[in-house]
């Protein structure tokens, strides 16, 4: 009788303590969990599968210029697409390794608009046609040294959706510039390796060593232990208001971007969709939304859900002005909101997009 009491002792025992491990507690070790379980489950995922299509799209871009024709140009054009919506996740977590450095912050060399709101399709151009005509070396010391206004995303649509000689979107005149001009490949090709390089870079940093650190930015991020005494739930918190701040000011309020490719709102649904994903994890235990619920606050999470879903109705209806709007609330609801939900007080926050 008494080994039977104790078998059950044990049993209650180890269930207890695996309910404990499993349960959100409120407060800052429950606020920490969250961040550790969004880092791991959907922030890392998103990084490195931005990597993984940026690295799809280099073999491609290699095998086109092999011998390009039109079947090979629309894998290319496939493959763009399925990296401009990668990146469209990436771009949400703008932090850690994307902008280690203040001066030349990874990002604005995958996303020029983010440093200015510009289209610079144009000064893109003609730099390309310049290298056409005349005998610089096209290295990768050469694209390393580019500004970040000639290279990323708007650049590689601009050489694969047109023919950047004569501004013509057909396939046979794209086809025939690359055939034409073996330069016009050195450039896509070094553009292409540059866009894979800096992924690796980000991915890297997040889980092998961060820039200056002896440690990951994962390890980081998840143990609260970031430089300058800045805190992981601000730091995502903040990124989400940056944002849609971001789409807001300088797209949907400016100048709307990857209309070449087709994939404008396309990529908007998709960042709107990773926000959501980033709130609720997939239902999952440890998440914002989870923890606005668990402290009383399921009205805050239940509308920050509900405008991500009318704006991601508004982008299929591609209807800017309202979603500016939508993102305007969005916004409005990060900076007080969930703040006062998750029981804390973030400060001040100055940033204006940039």
């Amino acid at each position: 009788m008494k080994k039977k009491v104790l078998f059950f002792l044990a049993i209650f025992t180890l269930y207890g303590c695996e309910t404990n491990q499993t349960k959100l507690s409120i407060g800052p070790a429950g606020l920490q969990k969250v961040v550790a379980y969004s880092a791991d489950e959907v922030i890392i995922p998103s990084i490195k599968s931005w990597q993984q299509s940026a690295t799809k799209f280099n073999i491609l871009t290699r095998q086109f210029c092999r011998l390009p024709d039109g079947a090979k140009l629309k894998r290319l054009q496939l493959q763009y697409q399925d990296l401009s919506l990668q990146w469209s996740k990436a771009l949400v977590f703008d932090f850690g390794p994307q902008r280690d450095n203040l001066f030349s912050a990874k990002i604005n060399f995958i996303e020029s608009m983010r440093q200015r709101g510009k289209d610079y399709s144009n000064t893109v151009r003609t730099r390309l046609q310049q290298r056409l005509r005349d005998k610089t070396k096209l290295d990768s010391a050469f694209f390393a040294g580019l500004n970040f206004n000639l290279v990323g995303m708007s650049a590689l649509e601009l050489m694969i959706f047109t023919d950047f000689t004569s501004r013509k979107t057909t396939s046979r005149s794209i086809v025939n510039n690359y055939r034409k001009n073996p330069r016009s490949c050195e450039l896509l090709i070094g553009m292409s390796a540059l866009n894979a390089d800096t992924a690796d870079y980000v991915v890297d940093g997040w889980l092998k060593k961060f820039r200056g650190q002896n440690k990951p930015y994962r390890d980081l991020f998840v143990e609260n232990k970031l430089i300058n005494g800045e805190q992981s739930l601000t730091k995502l918190v903040f990124s989400l208001q940056d944002y849609f701040r971001y789409i807001k000011q300088r797209k949907l309020d400016g100048k709307l971007d990857a209309s070449l490719s087709g994939m404008t709102y396309i990529n908007m649904i998709e960042g709107l969709d990773t926000v959501k994903n980033l709130f609720t994890v997939n239902n999952g235990k440890f998440s914002l939304q989870k923890y606005l619920q668990a402290s009383g606050k399921s009205k805050t999470a239940s509308k920050f859900l509900a405008i991500i879903e009318k704006a991601k109705v508004q982008a299929r209806q591609k209807n800017r002005k309202n979603m500016s709007v939508s993102y305007a609330k969005l916004i409005k609801v990060l900076e007080k909101d969930i703040p006062n939900g998750l029981g804390i007080n973030f400060g001040i926050n100055f940033t204006d997009g940039d």
